[in-house]
């Protein structure tokens, strides 16, 4: 990635530099102008759960082509997205930090959205392998650097609801994968097995890699347009060194690590479910691509997408009453409930009763995702924001997005080797993550509250 560096250094922004020179407050950007960034790294960020979806959607057919088994199929996103997707965060959220990071969205969404297309191209295992760390490593910059943008363009009595939004469109992205992808691939596979075939031979599950990744393309030259706002809050006038960003960390070491450890415990869940649930609902219910993509995505759209709006409301509106750890106080309640929806929802008799479950566990287990985000954002200076930020993700993503999916899939294979007994395996990895989530953030209560008192003063 030696190219992308001149392109985004090269275009400091205008009202920084007018900024640092006059040394006075500037008032904040409009509300519109705020609304309408926020709305396209909404869509820059569905983008990046399309690709992800059409790989769980496409589980069967894609273990059968290369010849997998569960565990293989979940180094796919555990491995070669979820290490390099973390591995690649914390320096890209760097480059965030120092320069445009607009340009940086364009080169990362060009970047992701032609590695899936090779996924769909590729050959044997080594390829896709290979194809899924190119994915990762272009979605690495997609939250750091959003929620950099958020905290810079809303007030902080605002910024709930913003960073709200802006995660709804993981739930909303996901379950418009499930319901586009699903139906997708059917219309593919309806093609193929009636003999008109498709061009240059593909098979229905590369088609859809291919078509899925048009998004993306689309929407790169977008950002690469839009001007940078201005940098503001402490620590906004220059670029910090490596160390002075290591300084703030372990300044803040107890509430971040307590926070880390138990928003991990959202990731584990969250990724198990969604790397899992078309092969939960395939083998236990019998359910086909197409009906696990109507099902679910409806769920996801509606439940996962509400859950997350209403958690930045509801904290805003906590915060309001002068709880300066509002973020946590919604994020730990709300996952310690979604425990109870989860863990008993693979354990139903048929599928019907299980999506009913499914859906306040959704709704649930997507709150304490915008509470994550916005409570990092009031307590790290601004130009360290984006690299804490990327630090968190590399954290988390390294428990959940690593080890969720890979310990469904090692039970699957070692422990419950039924097909059908991958519910068990599923309630059990949501059993032990939600009540352990809830004692970690109760634990950082207090430090946060300091951390956010310090700063307010």
């Amino acid at each position: 990635m030696a190219s992308p560096v001149p392109i985004v250094h090269a275009a400091a922004s205008d009202e920084d530099a007018r900024s640092a020179a006059g040394g006075r407050a500037v008032p904040w950007p409009e509300a519109r102008r705020g609304w309408m960034i926020a709305a396209l790294l909404a869509l820059a960020s569905i983008a990046s759960q399309f690709d992800r979806v059409v790989l769980n959607l496409t589980v069967e057919p894609v273990k059968s082509h290369f010849g997998m088994d569960d565990t293989q199929f979940a180094m796919l996103q555990g491995v070669a997205f979820g290490i390099f997707y973390t591995l690649c965060s914390v320096p890209i959220g760097r480059l965030a930090d120092k320069h445009r990071r607009t340009g940086l969205l364009g080169i990362s969404l060009l970047l992701f959205s032609g590695f899936s297309m090779f996924s769909g191209l590729a050959r044997n295992f080594g390829q896709l392998f290979a194809s899924r760390v190119g994915v990762a490593v272009g979605e690495a910059s997609v939250t750091p650097t959003g929620l950099s943008l958020l905290a810079d363009l809303f007030p902080p009595q605002r910024l709930g609801r913003a960073v709200g939004v802006f995660f709804l469109s993981a739930p909303f992205g996901i379950g418009l994968a499930y319901l586009v992808g699903g139906q997708l691939l059917d219309g593919l596979s309806a093609l193929h097995l009636a003999g008109e075939g498709l061009p240059l031979g593909l098979l229905p599950w590369q088609a859809c890699f291919l078509l899925v990744s048009l998004p993306g393309l689309i929407l790169a030259p977008v950002f690469w347009l839009l001007r940078e706002p201005l940098r503001r809050g402490g620590g906004h006038d220059r670029a910090m060194s490596v160390g002075e960003v290591v300084a703030i960390v372990k300044e803040r070491r107890l509430a971040l690590t307590l926070m880390f450890a138990g928003f991990s415990m959202v990731t584990v869940v969250n990724f198990a479910y969604n790397v899992w649930m078309p092969a939960l609902f395939g083998r236990v219910y019998g359910w086909d691509p197409a009906e696990v993509g109507l099902g679910f995505g409806l769920v996801m759209i509606v439940c996962g997408t509400s859950g997350t709006f209403f958690a930045g409301v509801l904290a805003d509106r906590v915060a309001a009453s002068g709880k300066v750890d509002a973020p946590l106080r919604v994020a730990a309640w709300s996952f310690l409930l979604c425990g109870v929806f989860g863990c008993l929802a693979p354990l139903m008799p048929n599928a019907w009763a299980s999506l009913a479950l499914i859906a306040p566990a959704m709704f649930l287990s997507c709150m304490p995702v915008p509470c994550a985000g916005t409570a990092l954002q009031l307590i790290v200076p601004n130009r360290a924001r984006a690299q804490v930020t990327a630090f968190y993700i590399m954290v988390i993503s390294l428990v959940g997005i690593g080890i969720g999916p890979m310990i469904i899939g090692f039970m699957n294979d070692h422990v419950f080797t039924a097909p059908t007994d991958i519910r068990y395996s599923m309630a059990i990895v949501v059993g032990i993550a939600s009540p352990l989530m809830w004692v970690l953030l109760l634990a950082a209560f207090k430090p946060y509250r300091k951390l956010r008192e310090a700063a307010e003063t």
